[in-house]
């Protein structure tokens, strides 16, 4: 089950230097988040060279996607905080029997989300208040995403299982191939092959990613029974069992929960720039900016998605060993390293942000209005380094209830009243909307670090773990 390399990555993990293994574990994951997104950046690239309504299309289709991905991200959270803790106390029996749990029961809820996400697809985009020509193009290509939900699934609840279990490059090299078989395929498919495949548009971005998704889905059912360097389980224990089930359930659902609280706020964010943008009269040119400004922001994110994931196995293993010192100090290095990784890169982003723009798209009011977007917006994402860094300490207990709590908080007690008020009460418009997302991240990050702070966070959710030492420390 084990090979030389992962014992010794779990021997790291649990008593070797903390900052290296850090960057040891979350690099594969940076590139791994780095090509999950290179979807949404390849496609835009392309759809740039459409129209302006082309790339305004996938980006109202995107929070529904995330608003139903959210379901899988929950209960994959409970399969790495199940399995790290399990690895931290070397149960083998019970590492294999939480992976297989994890999978079948996202495979079951995959098929069911996507089939939902397919029926509400159209229902939504009109409740959003998307612009007729905008919305002919959105509709197919949001059915098509959510056709491709279960496979994405299955890829989500694989590379969470092998992060928890301390392998980060194998769900890269899965990633890499799906990435690689989309950049061949969007041009194809979006400008078609004279004599050959039709031209497609949007929809052709869509039909390229479900390809490269499925692709993606099979290479790491495979491997799940058949690897033989990294962690592989049998059919039995695919087999649901009641406890362990609900077990996930507890850990996942409020997981779920808070991500689809945050999914859904970011529903209604699109909603208001449509709005704002409609007000401006530029609907269709703000939306297009919000949509490239997100896209260029995701990079950031790829950054401390690699950080918190890393924590997240690295402060599991550590609770499951029994060791909450260690986990402590883990969470201490990642907040400091994202805030000092993020200010450097936003910066970047702030001096170049319209030649960014200018990668994407050529039109000057979509680079103008999306130069201020990072201007406001960008800079404060360094205060949602810290934001993130602080949860991975409940994600990694297993404690999820808190991560729910402070995920409503963000979006819908901060975020959308301070955005609403600065845009349409005190007639800010459009520089109203970036300056409410820039103030909730500063505030969700004070409000996250003061509850890891009260350190209640340290018990690990499995059997009790033997006791190595006390937490020393504010975290």
């Amino acid at each position: 089950m084990k090979n030389k390399v992962t014992e010794e990555m779990q021997k790291k993990i649990v008593s070797g230097p903390i900052l290296k293994t850090l960057f040891m574990l979350s690099w594969p994951i940076m590139a791994t988040h780095f090509f999950q997104i290179a979807y949404n950046l390849i496609d835009t690239y392309w759809l740039g060279r459409v129209s302006v309504e082309a790339v305004a299309a996938p980006t109202l289709a995107w929070p529904m996607v995330f608003l139903l991905i959210s379901v899988a991200g929950g209960l994959s959270v409970a399969g790495v905080a199940l399995v790290s803790q399990y690895v931290g106390a070397n149960d083998e029996k019970e590492v294999k029997k939480s992976a297989g749990q994890v999978i079948t029961l996202l495979t079951i809820v995959g098929v069911i989300v996507s089939t939902l996400g397919i029926l509400a697809s159209d229902s939504i985009l009109q409740f959003i208040g998307a612009e007729q020509e905008v919305m002919d193009l959105a509709s197919p290509y949001i059915k098509i995403i959510f056709a491709s939900m279960p496979w994405m699934f299955v890829i989500m609840s694989y590379s969470f299982i092998l992060r928890g279990w301390g392998d980060t490059r194998t769900p890269m090299y899965i990633s890499a191939l799906s990435v690689g078989l989309n950049i061949i395929l969007d041009p194809v498919m979006i400008f078609g092959v004279q004599g050959l495949i039709p031209s497609m548009g949007v929809t052709g971005a869509a039909v390229a990613t479900f390809i490269s998704r499925t692709v993606g889905g099979v290479l790491a059912l495979y491997l799940l029974f058949n690897a033989k360097k990294t962690l592989s389980i049998s059919r039995s224990d695919l087999k649901v069992e009641k406890e362990k089930a609900k077990q996930i359930f507890k850990i996942g659902i409020p997981a779920s929960i808070g991500q689809a609280l945050v999914a859904f706020g970011f529903v209604v964010m699109v909603g208001f720039v449509a709005r704002a943008g409609a007000d401006a009269m530029m609907g269709k040119e703000i939306i297009a900016a919000y949509g490239i400004g997100t896209r260029i922001i995701s990079i950031i994110f790829v950054i401390i998605g690699g950080l918190t994931g890393a924590a997240i196995t690295m402060i599991g293993q550590n609770l499951g060993a029994g060791k909450p010192d260690r986990a402590a100090k883990t969470l201490r290095m990642t907040i400091l390293s994202a805030m000092l990784i993020l200010f450097a890169c936003t910066f970047t982003f702030f001096v170049f942000r319209a030649e960014i723009y200018g990668v994407f798209i050529d039109d000057a009011v979509v680079i103008e209005e999306g130069g201020t977007y990072l201007t406001i917006f960008g800079l404060s994402t360094m205060f949602f380094g810290v934001y993130a860094s602080s949860l991975s300490a409940f994600q990694g207990s297993g404690q999820t209830v808190p991560t729910m709590i402070l995920g409503f908080v963000r979006l819908w007690l901060m975020r959308i009243p301070f955005s609403f008020l600065l845009a349409f009460q005190f007639g800010y418009g459009i520089e109203g909307l970036w300056w409410g997302m820039a103030l909730s991240n500063v505030t969700s990050a004070a409000a996250a670090l003061a509850w890891v702070s009260l350190g209640r966070w340290k018990k690990a959710v499995i059997d009790e773990p033997p006791k190595v030492g006390d937490v020393e420390g504010v975290l």
